[in-house]
């Protein structure tokens, strides 16, 4: 019998032993009456140093006062109720534990010791904290993709639209002349012209949409020559005359005759402002009045376009940059021939050119849009 109780306490011993975790055991008074292999092993102490000893002097104060273990310790034994754990900083070097209190009962009954299990987690918390990365980055992944997803079916929806109305155009004319039924000089002239406008207004779109895709893949690139400034403002405006007229509108342009030159790419830049005086056209009533003025800011000259159109809501104003949006919060599915990339494009080539654009508007009372682009160096 004796034997055979000795042999289950050696079998006991040798499964406390194989813990890979502190396990303490102390009195009412904080004395250790006992500390597991594992410990001595870790800590590299002796028993003589630690057995009745009280465990403020054998633990870190430190880590004692941060668990609040003496306190955690007495209401374990008062209370009877264990102390589920908590985390607790070890040393200099980062090191992070994880403890538990629990009572013990004696064989009377009684609560007179408490077991303290503590764990190294530091391996396990920075693994923890690299899943939580790794999962972020995932998540981060996931939504640019499937923003990429959107962006892609919305790019394929407003083209297949901006395209549908010019091809439906040209398809049905084609079919009339096939069936004879356009004979007059008159009215072949006529058709000529509608096929060559709608031709163009078709390869004005795809480039559109070529841009787009080249400043998304960041392959846009621009020229960089010196370009007047009074010249580009007065070739775009008179690419805009016969849209304006048809409006009534009247185009000033305030170009100061001592104004430097800036250095960019040219035909990009007049298709920038081309792109904001169409929208100035576009968006204020028959009879008004859009203004261009440039003025030189240190190394950048300043372009304002001024309009007295019907403005821009403060809610619009953050998003009319953005691919495929278009005025009044339609989208380019709902108007055909627009596809909302012509400020998206702008914005593209003004920062291509490391330049900014930015508008400042308000409702009923028109709209002043403001970009800058580098000034040319001046040549000694």
């Amino acid at each position: 019998m004796v034997r055979g109780i000795e042999e289950v306490r050696e079998y006991h011993e040798d499964i406390i032993g194989s813990i890979p975790s502190t396990i303490l055991i102390v009195n009412r008074d904080l004395e250790i009456v006992y500390a597991n292999p594992h410990y001595y092993e870790a800590s590299g102490k002796k028993p003589k140093d630690v057995i009745g000893k009280n465990i403020r002097k054998v633990l870190p104060s430190d880590t004692i006062k941060h668990m609040g273990l003496d306190k955690k310790i007495r209401m374990a034994i008062g209370t009877r109720r264990p102390f589920e754990g908590g985390h607790a900083p070890g040393d200099r070097f980062g090191t992070l534990y994880f403890y538990k209190v629990r009572p013990l009962t004696d064989k009377y009954g009684e609560v007179s010791k408490a077991m303290i299990l503590v764990e190294d987690v530091t391996e396990l918390t920075r693994l923890e904290e690299e899943l939580k990365e790794s999962y972020a980055k995932l998540d981060n992944a996931y939504t640019e993709l499937r923003e990429a997803d959107n962006i892609k079916s919305d790019f394929i929806s407003a083209a297949s639209h901006g395209l549908r109305t010019p091809l439906t155009i040209i398809s049905s004319y084609i079919e009339l002349m096939e069936k004879g039924k356009i004979n007059s000089l008159e009215e072949q002239k006529r058709v000529t012209e509608t096929l060559a406008e709608q031709t163009k207004h078709m390869i004005a779109l795809v480039e559109d949409m070529l841009d787009i895709s080249r400043m998304e893949s960041k392959r846009f690139v621009v020229e960089k020559k010196n370009i007047s400034i009074q010249e580009i403002v007065n070739d775009a405006a008179e690419s805009v005359k016969t849209l304006s007229d048809l409006k009534g509108h009247t185009i000033s342009l305030k170009i100061p005759e001592d104004l430097p030159k800036i250095v960019g790419d040219k035909k990009r830049i007049k298709d920038l402002l081309t792109n904001l005086l169409t929208n100035a056209i576009r968006y204020t009533p028959n009879g008004g009045k859009i203004n261009v003025s440039a003025k030189d800011e240190g190394k950048h000259v300043h372009f304002i376009v001024r309009d007295t159109g019907i403005g821009i809501s403060k809610r619009e104003q953050s998003k009319i940059f953005e691919k495929f949006y278009v005025g009044g919060g339609s989208s380019a599915r709902r108007e055909p021939g627009r596809m909302g990339l012509g400020l998206s494009i702008a914005k593209g080539i003004v920062e291509a050119h490391n330049g900014k654009i930015w508008v400042k508007s308000s409702m009923g009372r028109g709209s002043k849009f403001h970009f800058t682009l580098p000034k040319a160096e001046i040549s000694m």
